[in-house]
């Protein structure tokens, strides 16, 4: 038997002005858990695409076990025991767990009926053996966490018995417990025999779950490393082609008086009684575990949701925001770490989504200044380094990371004073982070006012500065640049007391 049991032999690619795979290699070692890695754009998915059957190679070979294959459609790859899992949840959300893992060959009865009973229970004995005791199988999907909806798509594709199971950023949506979860589902399934291909930027977790690495950069092969003869710096420089010195830029700039003061605001049983400050030129941090209240503290300010109690001043002012348009006309902008389903307009241009965010800016005697408005995402596009020909190009299109630029572009184009961040980073590689980090620190410099909630820790503290950690709702405690470090903040996000 061939020791490798998939091998990729000059997959090229193209889309209508890009190259977006150019005579890839890639081969799978059976029964490894080889890492794919590369920048936003390197064309990673794409080449994962060509793979499961979504689209069809212009060129190049796929030979499974030794056989070249013909992967006609998404169907036919998992027939073939290929099998993919998205970074975007495909999941059925008003039908049950049970029939998200069974959307294929569900069990009948002799009438060739759905046999629900006997489905359930092999469910149930799915979710048992990995340790999800406390997920219900005929619960719906929507009453689930997005971490537990990636966790049984992830565990559909371990029904099928895929050979080749292809995991793109898994734990993007993942608590810290989830995570540990997957990495034993992925550990049990490489026992089993199963080989996975695994794709994401947290370079930590291929060191702790893969045996080998293959980088990719515009497209191109570029290396296979094994991961026990490597290091993260030798990666990110093979990522992006240069050395990568990160300077996340806590302290750099000069901050002033109060901008913005919230008092005692309380929402259901999210947040209680949570108070901070906010000054110009800071960039503040939000610490805290999932369901601490990090993003329902955002999305109150932004007047998405209501407080039931509380006060929120601005320079000095209370102001009653009682909805994102109000949130807007008091110079508060809000970046959702959700992009692709509540921040962006994807079918649409680059230059659209700015002008969709910036109307009122864009409108003139009631007609719509579409020139200026293309002029002005034009500008961005420059300015933030969005990697896209031009800005007529959809959204849609673009990588994680570009994607990211152009929602910055909407709502830094309304010169904000407050910039609320929800994981500014989150599915996002180190090169594109950098840029990212350095645009924040940018807006800083100038006198904005910025928050952000992120669950890496290394960003959250290099970024931060000022950190006000949140648990179970409430402020449990607040940390100075010069005292942050992860042993404290994890004290205090876990409401521990530090001595």
């Amino acid at each position: 038997m061939e020791d490798y049991v998939l091998r990729l032999e000059d997959i090229t690619k193209e889309f209508p002005g890009v190259k977006a795979l150019d005579r890839m290699q890639f081969q799978l070692r059976r029964g490894s858990i080889h890492a794919l890695i590369g920048e936003n754009g390197a064309g990673k998915s794409t080449l994962m695409k060509v793979l499961s059957g979504v689209y069809t190679p212009d060129a190049g070979k796929i030979i499974l076990d030794g056989e070249e294959i013909k992967v006609q459609n998404p169907l036919d790859a998992e027939k073939k025991g290929i099998s993919i899992v998205y970074q975007e949840l495909s999941v059925f959300h008003t039908t049950t767990v049970s029939e998200n893992i069974f959307t294929t060959n569900p069990p009948r009865n002799k009438m060739g009926m759905i046999d629900y009973k006997t489905m359930n229970l092999e469910v149930r004995k799915i979710l048992d053996s990995y340790g999800f005791t406390d997920v219900d199988e005929k619960a719906k999907m929507r009453s689930l966490s997005v971490g537990r909806q990636q966790i049984v798509e992830i565990l559909r594709a371990v029904q099928r018995k895929a050979k080749i199971l292809i995991l793109d950023e898994p734990t993007s949506a993942l608590t810290e417990y989830e995570t540990e979860v997957l990495m034993k589902i992925m550990r049990t399934l490489n026992q089993e025999g199963v080989s996975i291909i695994y794709i994401s930027h947290r370079l930590e977790e291929i060191f702790e779950i893969c045996d080998t690495v293959t980088i990719m950069r515009d497209g191109c092969y570029i290396k296979t490393l094994d991961v026990e003869k490597t290091c993260k710096e030798e990666l990110v420089k093979y990522m992006v082609g240069r050395d990568v010195v990160y300077q996340y830029g806590a302290g750099t700039s000069e901050i002033k008086g109060e901008l913005l003061r919230v008092e005692n605001l309380c929402y259901k049983k999210e947040l209680k009684n949570v108070s901070l400050v906010l000054h110009r030129g800071e960039v503040l941090g939000l610490a805290g575990l999932e369901g601490a209240g990090r993003t329902e503290l955002l999305e109150c300010i932004f007047g998405v949701k209501r407080p039931e109690s509380g006060h929120i001043y601005i320079d000095g002012k209370e102001v009653h925001i009682k909805s994102p348009v109000a949130a807007r006309a008091h110079g508060i902008a809000y970046l959702t770490k959700d992009r692709k389903n509540k921040g962006l307009y994807l079918r649409m241009s680059i230059s659209n989504n700015i002008l969709a965010n910036n109307v009122d800016r864009f409108t003139k005697k009631g007609f719509m200044q579409f020139a200026a408005a293309r002029k002005d995402a034009e500008e961005y596009r420059e300015k933030f380094e969005i990697k896209t020909p031009d800005v007529d190009k959809k959204v849609s299109q673009l990588s994680g990371g570009n994607q990211q630029k152009v929602l910055l572009s909407m709502w830094i184009s309304r010169v904000p004073q407050i910039l609320l961040i929800d994981e500014p980073t989150r599915g996002i590689d180190v090169g594109t982070k950098e840029s990212i980090h350095h645009l924040i620190r940018s807006f800083a410099k100038e006198g904005m006012g910025v928050i952000i909630v992120s669950s890496d820790m290394p960003e959250l503290i290099g970024a931060s500065d000022r950190i006000v950690a949140m648990y179970e709702g409430r402020v449990s405690g607040e940390l100075k640049l010069e005292d942050i470090n992860e042993e404290r903040i994890m004290a205090q996000t876990s409401g521990l007391e530090i001595e």
